[in-house]
């Protein structure tokens, strides 16, 4: 029996230490997670950062549990007792108090985070959630999570899960992108970086810093420890896509590798892959919205004169050579030195990741201030402007924007100095003549005779013309005064001619400015026009939607064809097109007025007019009565106000479009002077909440 016994205590002692054994090692040879464990999120990432305030610590006393995907570790070194996570909402740096945490938390793994007694803090503004050592009296500071602990606040999920990293340009990187993996894409290291290793691999092995850069000239940082098992090497000399880490430190942007895998550079560099494009290929690449611009450069003349200040700080304006003109703006940022560059320099310029936008209605290339060239190709070319008409250009300015063209025979007025916006009037129309209260001869006296003007056409929200200096103006004959509005008020120029009756105003072209004769007015009464109006003419503005609250005339889709419900996108897209105007407070609410100026009604008898009155935001409180009148000569000091059909005139919250018919009998028959005709709402409006979306579409003058 003893012997039995004896016998069967080792047994059983060995069996208990290969159970034992075993249990140990369970936790290291279980299979993958297939799924989740029972455990739910309750917060977001983002919610949990807002909770931090910058430079402070922040104990989590609630129940507080987040869940991302693992996206960087230490894996490779080049992270250090951390790991970075994130979800659908933003990524955060979770501190860890040990090595190798890459064997429990590898990239693609699910976890989840019981907050509840750890503390957000921040390094560098990078914001961190960890433990806080409070060991120094005074002095805390953040650390990682012990080991020990892992499994009291961690829990691990599944595995496999892949994160899209996010592509975004050096431009666009910003704190929301902390801890997250982004993607960068035409992008190269800076040439003298290319011959360095990712970090240093001596006894110090110190960190370091090399400076990636977009063809554009935009650059940023990748940081890597002299620790990583990439430290050694040379990163690649071409041109690609690189996926990394985003972090912060104060205010410079880093961007960690996760592994040399992630460096993706085996294109030709940029000097070797930017296409050559002309101005106007380039121009016909914008379809409405903003677009990052590939690898492309362009070469033009500068037409614009910096050194004069008569437009903004760091603008260019550069023309081809061809026979049809096409010009564009380049802004290089406030800090460029474009004066550096004279009227008449031929440069080339790399647009390669700038962005080409429309300012204002303005088309233009925004660059960082390293795409500026660093000298000119050639000097002294001269670039002959394009006669045209003031007309010509409020028709056809998408195309001949800033480019240099010559308006002959005009009359400046509305000022007794350049500054700001005054009246320019040949015997087509009218146009803004804009000149910056910077521009060096802003105090010069505004010449009021005949003279012929040289300058750029641009828009900013309306048409408008400026001149680069002084030298561009000069004496001119056979000016015709006269009355009339082309975009944007006044009372003087080449108003609408009664030709044929009827004579029909559709208003489906006013992308390109309003039609002649045509002009919109704030603040104006019975005795008075009021003050010029600003129409903005870009169909796909938001402010130009129905709904939008923002004060001002507007190229409203019509109702035509249309319902209350008709999204925005529609609204953006519809050919038919109607003036309008959004009353404020501030604007409109009482004076807004649509002006037509006829040139006369010589030999024309029994004058009538027709329009749609439109009703176009279903959701404000307000009711605007309108009204017709009318006056005659070139600055009428009163108007006539005029019976109309229906005898009250209105729009409010009901949608719609009520036909309006008017008969001047014979009050307008045969005047050999200007005739000026108004919508206007000369009183305030009742109710309450905001004001209406108003519009006028087709408007027809009949007339025997």
């Amino acid at each position: 029996m003893k012997k039995q016994s004896f016998l069967k205590t080792p047994i059983l002692a060995l069996i208990a230490a290969i159970t034992v054994l075993a249990s140990c090692n369970k936790k290291f040879d279980e299979p993958p997670i297939p799924g989740n464990p029972n455990i739910t999120a309750n917060t977001t990432i983002k919610a949990l950062k807002a909770m931090h305030s910058i430079g402070g610590y922040d104990n989590i006393t609630t129940d507080i549990i987040i869940s991302g995907i693992v996206v960087g570790n230490d894996k490779s070194g080049n992270l250090y007792k951390q790991i970075c996570i994130q979800d659908a909402t933003g990524g955060i740096t979770v501190l860890l108090d040990a090595s190798n945490v890459y064997a429990q938390y590898p990239v693609g793994r699910q976890i989840f985070i019981k907050c509840k007694g750890l503390w957000l803090s921040d390094y560098g503004k990078l914001i961190q959630l960890g433990m806080l050592d409070n060991s120094v009296p005074g002095n805390p500071k953040s650390t990682g999570i012990p080991a020990t602990l892992f499994d009291n606040y961690i829990v691990k999920g599944s595995l496999g899960n892949v994160v899209t990293p996010k592509v975004v340009t050096i431009g666009q990187l910003n704190d929301t992108l902390q801890s997250t993996l982004i993607q960068i894409n035409n992008v190269e290291y800076i040439a003298s970086d290319t011959s360095r290793t990712y970090a240093d691999t001596s006894a110090a092995k110190n960190s370091v810093n090399l400076t990636l850069s977009e063809c554009s000239g935009a650059k940023v940082v990748t940081y890597t420890s002299g620790y990583a098992n990439f430290a050694g090497l040379k990163p690649p000399k071409g041109n690609g896509s690189i996926t990394c880490i985003y972090f912060i430190y104060r205010t410079t942007p880093e961007l960690i590798i996760r592994d040399t895998s992630d460096v993706q550079l085996n294109g030709l560099r940029c000097a070797a892959t930017a296409t050559l494009l002309t101005i106007s290929q380039l121009r016909s690449m914008y379809t409405g919205s903003n677009l990052t611009l590939g690898s492309y450069k362009i070469r033009g003349v500068v037409i614009s004169d910096a050194a004069n200040n008569n437009l903004s700080t760091g603008n260019m304006v550069i023309q081809n050579t061809g026979t049809t003109p096409s010009g564009i703006d380049l802004y290089f940022g406030s800090a460029a030195n474009t004066a550096a560059f004279n009227i008449g320099d031929s440069i080339e310029v790399n647009i390669s990741g700038g962005t080409l936008t429309s300012y204002n209605g303005m088309l233009e290339v925004s660059l960082a201030s390293s795409a500026l060239p660093s000298a000119a190709l050639a000097t002294g070319i001269t670039v002959t402007p394009t006669p045209t008409t003031i007309a010509q250009l409020n028709s056809n300015i998408a195309t001949i924007e800033n480019t240099l063209i010559k308006i002959v025979s005009a009359v400046a007025s509305g000022g007794t100095t350049y500054s700001g916006n005054q009246t320019l009037t040949d015997a087509s129309g009218t146009v803004v003549l804009h000149t910056a209260t910077a521009a060096t001869f802003a105090s010069a006296t505004l010449p009021t005779s005949c003279s012929n003007w040289v300058g750029i056409p641009s828009r900013y929200t309306t048409n408008q013309f400026a001149i680069r200096n002084t030298s561009d103006v000069t004496s001119g004959t056979g000016c015709s005064t006269g009355g009339g509005s082309g975009g944007g008020g006044g009372s003087t120029g080449t108003g609408i001619a009664l030709t044929t009756s009827p004579v029909v105003l559709d208003f489906n072209s006013i992308g390109s400015g309003l039609p002649q004769g045509v002009s919109v007015f704030t603040g104006a009464t019975s005795t008075s026009f009021g003050t010029a109006g600003t129409f903005t003419s870009d169909p796909t503005a938001t402010l130009n939607q129905w709904a939008n609250v923002s004060a001002g005339f507007k190229n409203f889709a019509s109702a035509t064809g249309q319902n209350a419900t008709t999204t925005t996108a529609t609204q953006s897209t519809a050919a038919n097109r109607a003036l309008g105007v959004r009353q404020t407070s501030a604007l409109g609410d009482p004076g807004a007025s649509f002006v037509f100026q006829l040139n006369n009604t010589t030999g024309k008898t029994n004058l009538g007019m027709s329009f749609l009155l439109q009703s176009l935001d279903n959701s404000i409180g307000r009711t605007t009565v309108w009204t017709v009148d009318y006056a005659t000569g070139d600055t009428p000091s009163s108007f006539t106000t005029i019976a109309t059909s229906p005898s009250s005139i209105s729009t409010s919250s009901t949608w719609g479009s009520t036909p309006v018919t008017v008969s001047f009998g014979s009050a307008l028959n045969n005047i050999s002077s200007k005739v000026w005709i108004r919508i206007s709402t000369l009183s305030a409006t009742t109710g309450g909440g905001s004001r209406p979306s108003t519009a006028i579409d087709d408007v027809n003058f009949t007339f025997n």
